[in-house]
This record gives C-alpha cells, sequence and structure tokens, in this order.
C-alpha cells in the first residue's frame, strides 16, 4: 500500500548541446473509472496523487513537451520517451535496456503507436498521451503483476531522450508516483436486519503502532480512503431480471418461493465471493452504499426489500482508488418491517401526533382527554403556590 508522501515534481537535468532547453507543461489526466464512481471523483486524479490499479484500465496521461535544438550545435534525429528507476537511470548507456552486463534500470516505453518523433526542429512543442498502464510497467503494460521496470520507491521517472544518443541525451525527467497494492480486507464482517436496510459492521486489521505512554493500538494506515458496501442479489433487482445474481435471487428465508424459485434456501450460492472489485460494472451492480468514511466500523446497506434474504459485503478502497479483496458477512440478513411505539399507537386507535398533546371534542375517554386534564391539574397546583 502507498505509504510515501505523494510525489511529482519536474526534474530538469543538466545537459550538453545540442539541446538549450526543455521544458514539461500542459500536465493532465483523464479516463480513470475512478470518475464514474457515486458522487463524483473518489480519489483525486490530479498529478500529485499515485496512479492506482484502476487507473490503468483506461486513464491517459497528456505531456506538452516544449523542446528546442541548438542550432549551432548537432542535428537531433528524434526523441525518444523511456521509464527510469531512479531519475539518473535513463542518463546512463549501460542503464538502458537492452543490457549486456549488470542490470536495466531505464526501459523505453513499448506503447503504439510509437512515442518516437523523428527530425525535430527549433522550436517545437509536442503533445504526448501515454496510457498510465506504460508509465508503470513501460514494457508489459501491465499494473496487476508489474515486471521488474519499477521503481523501488512508488515513484518512476518519465525520461525524454534526445538521439543519435550522447553523454547527455536527456533533456527532461518527470517524476510519477504510483499504487497498485490494495488495500488489506476488512474482517468479521457482520449484517442485522432493519426495514428495508440492513446493519452492517466490520472490523480493519490496520496497522500496528507505540502510543505517547508506551503501550500500542491498532488504527487505519494513512491512504485508506473508507469502504463501500456489497449487497446480493442487487438492489432494486427481481428473480426475473435477467441478471448475473439470479444465483442468489433463490436465496430466501420467509419459506415461500412466489419470486425467488427454492422454498427455504440460504444465501450460499451468493456471487460476492468471485466479483472482482476492480471490474467497475460488476461492483457497480451490486453496490449498495456510497462510500463510507476511512474510521467507520458500521453502516447502512440500502435499498433493500423486506422479506428478501440478502448476503452482505464490505470491501476497502484507498486514496489512490486500489480496493480490496472482498469480505463477505457469514451470515444471511432479511429486512423486516419496523413498528415503532407512534405506529403501534395510532394502530390502536390513537389520535395525538408525537411530540404534541390533543383534544377530540366528542371523544369520551380518549387519550387526549386524559392528557388534558393532567396538564390542568399541574397548572392549577402550580397557581397554588404562587399565592
Amino acid at each position: 500500500m502507498f505509504r510515501h508522501q505523494l510525489l511529482i515534481a519536474l526534474t530538469v537535468l543538466g545537459i550538453a548541446a545540442p539541446i538549450s532547453a526543455q521544458v514539461f507543461t500542459n500536465i493532465s489526466r483523464e479516463g480513470s473509472p475512478r470518475t464514474l464512481d457515486p458522487g463524483g471523483v473518489q480519489g483525486s486524479l490530479n498529478t500529485t496523487s499515485p496512479i492506482g490499479r484502476r487507473d490503468c484500465e483506461g486513464e491517459q496521461w497528456t505531456f506538452t513537451i516544449n523542446y528546442s535544438a541548438n542550432p549551432a550545435g548537432m542535428t537531433t534525429s528524434s526523441l525518444q520517451y523511456f521509464i527510469g528507476a531512479d531519475a539518473m537511470a535513463c542518463a546512463m548507456a549501460n542503464a538502458r535496456a537492452p543490457v549486456t552486463t549488470g542490470t536495466a534500470r531505464c526501459w523505453p516505453i513499448r506503447q503504439t503507436p510509437s512515442l518516437t518523433f523523428t527530425n525535430p526542429t527549433t522550436p517545437l512543442s509536442y503533445t504526448i498521451r501515454i496510457d498510465s498502464k506504460y508509465l508503470i510497467d513501460p514494457e508489459g503494460g501491465n499494473c496487476v503483476t508489474p515486471g521488474t521496470t519499477q521503481g523501488t520507491s512508488n515513484t518512476n521517472y518519465l525520461s525524454v531522450l534526445a538521439f543519435p544518443p550522447s553523454d547527455s541525451n536527456v533533456i527532461g525527467t518527470y517524476a510519477i508516483s504510483y499504487d497498485v497494492t490494495p488495500p488489506d480486507a476488512p474482517t468479521s464482517v457482520s449484517a442485522s436486519p432493519g426495514e428495508g436496510v440492513a446493519v452492517v459492521s466490520w472490523t480493519y486489521p490496520g496497522s500496528l503502532s507505540t502510543t505517547t505512554d508506551g503501550g500500542t493500538t491498532t488504527a487505519a494506515p494513512p491512504d485508506l480512503q473508507g469502504y463501500w458496501l456489497l449487497c446480493d442479489p442487487p438492489p432494486g433487482s427481481t428473480a426475473s431480471d435477467g441478471g448475473v445474481a439470479d444465483v442468489a435471487d433463490a436465496a430466501v428465508l420467509d419459506g415461500d418461493d412466489e419470486d425467488e424459485g427454492t422454498t427455504g434456501a440460504t444465501c450460499a450460492t451468493s456471487v460476492l465471493a468471485t466479483i472482482d472489485p476492480n471490474d467497475s460494472a460488476a461492483f457497480a451492480r451490486y453496490r449498495c452504499s456510497s462510500l463510507i468514511g476511512a474510521t467507520a466500523t458500521r453502516a447502512i446497506a440500502e435499498g433493500l426489500s423486506n422479506g428478501r434474504a440478502y448476503r452482505v459485503a464490505v470491501v476497502a478502497q484507498d486514496l489512490a482508488g486500489n480496493r480490496s479483496t472482498i469480505s463477505v458477512a457469514a451470515n444471511c440478513v432479511r429486512p423486516v418491517p419496523v413498528t415503532d411505539f407512534w405506529e403501534s399507537y395510532r394502530a390502536a386507535g390513537g389520535l395525538a401526533r408525537p411530540g404534541a398533546c390533543g383534544v377530540q371534542v366528542g371523544r369520551v375517554g380518549g387519550a387526549g382527554v386524559w392528557i388534558g386534564l393532567a396538564l390542568g391539574v399541574v397548572l392549577l397546583a402550580r397557581r397554588r403556590r404562587t399565592r
């Protein structure tokens, strides 16, 4: 999990002719599935935040490269783009892949179409778009199990090289932070019924730290953003909806099979444990809450139907948008109608409103009459004491 200070900075390296100036400008990122989360972007997509695993699904970074060649110097034939494991890796020819000895620490970006620009002239601005996955794994674009092309501190360096190479052909580098490690999964998930809802509770492993008095405490890591609740069947679904949740539509505890299918079945066939939490479409289908804060250990799953059995689950999400594995509750839950005092009172014929006293003319012996009489006695006693 990403525990480092979020870093993104422009580093212009010392360079020799033919380069006179180079600047990264108009840097932006867009296209991450995170922007489709309820309530807008649930993790910052600005250039100071790390690239997360879900960003690799469709996000692109846009860079404008301002480049000028020295008219009195050598003619540069092309600009090429590399990822370095550290800020200086791509400046050394013996560190650029492929290497004959030692270990490569700088790799060309393999994204197609090619990011190489031929025969740049003076001066020019180049706009390039690079998929997030190639900023993490320049050779394979694999964010789930990247190769050896990652830096050692969750930071890679986009480097622009002028060719043919010289001793100082790196014209600039740009630091890119990333975090593709999912957070820990919640534990001890359980649920209890309410009216059209389920009350879900859980614990979170957190990280152990020392308190000021020498003891220890467990707290959520600083990059934990919050939690989502998932429900199976999905809120609002029916047995005839044709969706993938229908295997759980048979999960009914009310003893009838009028709409769900199997009499007296349990929730054991729930598909929640098989869902990829980074599959945006599937995740959205089963979601039954908004993003809940990082310190929460209890929340409400909403939009459920009374009398129907549900399996619920909790998923943790960090600030890079990475999601934990899905923690499914051990028990089924069936929402039920809840009758409070005032509902029972009105059902029995009571006419008073909550927080108010009322008297109905002609209703002898009604609750309002007795309440009115009691108030009259109290007022009369107060008057006598003040005389």
